[in-house]
């Protein structure tokens, strides 16, 4: 495989699915310093530092749209107004995807915590089976490995 294949799947699992070095080499087969040169000159970990941030701000700013719609009912009920089926349907999904996306950032979190500094195939797999539980969408499927 290509060097800039590899370098690119590496970033890939650094940045976005937090594998160690280690663990990526043995993935790609290559060598875990070759692994740490391609992170030092692609600044990976301020990439998976900004990964992670813009993570945490697109669950804040959900957070924020399922407050808002939360006080417009609240609103609404203290007005003695029902409240509008659009503004409760919105509400409901939205609280619905707060609680599932909290329940598997859980378990990845669990998962991670319980695992030893290697993040074998078998973890990633888990990963992914959870996922498809919580939310119902065969990520490996659409990667194409079955």
């Amino acid at each position: 495989m290509k060097k800039s294949i590899l370098s690119d799947r590496a970033e890939l699992l650094y940045v976005e699915e937090l594998w160690t070095f280690e663990a990526i080499a043995a993935e790609l087969g290559c060598s875990d310093r070759s692994v740490r040169n391609w992170a030092k000159d692609g600044r990976w970990e301020q990439k998976r530092k900004n990964f992670m941030a813009m993570q945490e701000n697109i669950s804040d700013d959900v957070r924020s749209i399922a407050q808002m719609l939360a006080k417009r009912i609240k609103t609404q009920l203290s007005d003695e107004m029902e409240p509008s089926p659009h503004v409760l349907n919105a509400f409901t999904r939205m609280a619905s995807a707060l609680l599932k996306a909290r329940e598997y950032d859980r378990e990845i979190e669990d998962e991670y915590n319980t695992q030893n500094t290697n993040n074998d195939n078998g973890a990633r797999q888990h990963a992914a089976a959870k996922f498809k539980e919580v939310f119902g969408i065969d990520l490996q499927q659409r990667n194409g490995e079955d």
